[in-house]
């Protein structure tokens, strides 16, 4: 799923969002009821402004709606850990240091790694 779909936004689903502020509230009510939030700080690797690969996973089909790069792995963070957190040290991984993961045009090589970019954080616990 990418960032935005049903199943990570959804209250009733695992209720992520992209801001630290909202998911410092710790939950949100719906219907009487309390979800707690998750922080899910893959929105921002989302597309060219990225400081990596515009995402995690790319796909091309033949089809009106099309993402193309998708966003398909992500960390979720739950409120009291994200003090722990070190944004700065949240990377797609693109090399291993020595060999690139992508093929000239930018596009994962799935003949060297999976068809996902892995992704590398660090909590200071």
């Amino acid at each position: 799923m990418n960032p935005f779909e049903a199943g990570l936004v959804n209250a009733n689903g695992f209720n992520a969002v992209s801001s630290r502020g909202i998911a410092k509230r710790n939950f949100r009510t719906v219907q009487n009821r309390g979800y707690p939030f998750f922080y899910n700080p893959m929105w921002s690797f989302m597309g060219d402004l990225s400081p990596g690969p515009p995402g995690t996973f790319y796909f091309t089909k033949s089809e009106h709606n099309t993402f193309f790069w998708n966003m398909f792995d992500q960390i979720l963070i739950r409120p009291d850990l994200m003090n722990s957190f070190i944004s700065e040290e949240l990377k797609i991984l693109d090399s291993d240091g020595k060999i690139s993961f992508l093929k000239s045009d930018g596009i994962p090589d799935d003949r060297i790694v999976s068809d996902h970019l892995p992704l590398l954080f660090k909590l200071n616990l």
